[in-house]
């Protein structure tokens, strides 16, 4: 194993695009995290990285033909095929802007690589990967739908993914830079401000860790959260999955952390590769 320091940074799917919106991106943020991507690699040349970006928009199809559900879920391979075609889509829209930002990752595609068994990766060749790494290159993974020897094919959310590579590659840090500051495990109210209503939202937790670990995913699956513009359309769980997938990771893995992070804000991503405080920390303890 490498003694230079491996971080893995999701650019969520909500930070790419409306995920209410078809056919919607956001170019100049996903530029802007690109150019921050590029200045961290300036300032710590000994960084790795793998990089990956959510699905955004092709949450849509995956909705409307119940693509994690596989076969069961009616939409059959012409629903899967669908899907991925807007994956594909996204994929091409993120590494335009990266290239405009200066920025060129390898593109993996998880779809031909990747076998699940009833939603959970089973089989993952990470070899390729891994000699990227060596040679000094940034991986690109991205939310995808994937063969699953149950269900026939599933979805496949890149914090499933940095779970599975986390056994293998060992991170430093596992970064998911999403539309909110943190995670929210708490109701937001409205309040009446003159004429007008509007949403009270606390600030986000400092941390997570074994003591609070329990409490915080009983209030998400409550449901009191604010999981950001695009989670009525998150077919991969929001908040609450991400939140489950970074704390298996550093139970398994206990001198790794992971961050929630806003990747609104310029400078935050940024902030957050080079292992500054943002966001909410998920460690073991």
């Amino acid at each position: 194993m490498s003694a230079r320091p491996l971080i893995f940074l999701k650019i969520g799917g909500s930070l790419i695009c409306d995920k209410r919106t078809p056919h919607s991106f956001r170019a100049a943020t996903v530029r802007r995290i690109g150019e921050e991507i590029r200045t961290a690699q300036a300032r710590q040349p000994e960084m790795r990285l793998v990089l990956a970006h959510g699905g955004g928009a092709a949450h849509l199809p995956a909705q409307r033909y119940s693509t994690r559900e596989g076969l069961a879920g009616g939409g059959g391979w012409r629903g899967f095929a669908l899907t991925r075609r807007c994956v594909l889509d996204v994929n091409r829209r993120v590494l335009d802007s990266l290239a405009r930002a200066g920025l060129y990752p390898i593109l993996l595609s998880p779809s031909a690589s990747i076998l699940a068994r009833d939603g959970r990766i089973a089989r993952w060749d990470t070899s390729v990967m891994e000699r990227l790494l060596s040679a000094g290159q940034v991986p690109l993974i991205h939310g995808d739908a994937v063969l699953d020897a149950r269900r026939g094919f599933t979805i496949c959310s890149t914090e499933e993914m940095f779970s599975f590579l986390a056994d293998r590659l060992e991170p430093l840090r596992i970064v998911l830079a999403c539309d909110v500051e943190g995670v929210y495990p708490y109701r937001v109210f409205p309040v009446e401000r003159g004429r007008t209503r509007a949403r009270v939202r606390p600030a986000p937790l400092e941390r997570i860790d074994r003591s609070n670990f329990a409490t915080v995913m009983e209030h998400l699956r409550a449901g009191g959260r604010a999981d950001g513009t695009g989670a009525a359309h998150d077919v991969t769980g929001g908040m609450l999955a991400k939140v489950e997938r970074l704390f298996e990771i550093v139970s398994r893995h206990r001198s790794s952390e992971g961050r929630v992070v806003s990747g609104l804000r310029p400078g935050v991503v940024l902030r957050a590769l080079l292992g500054c405080a943002e966001g909410t920390l998920v460690r073991w303890d």
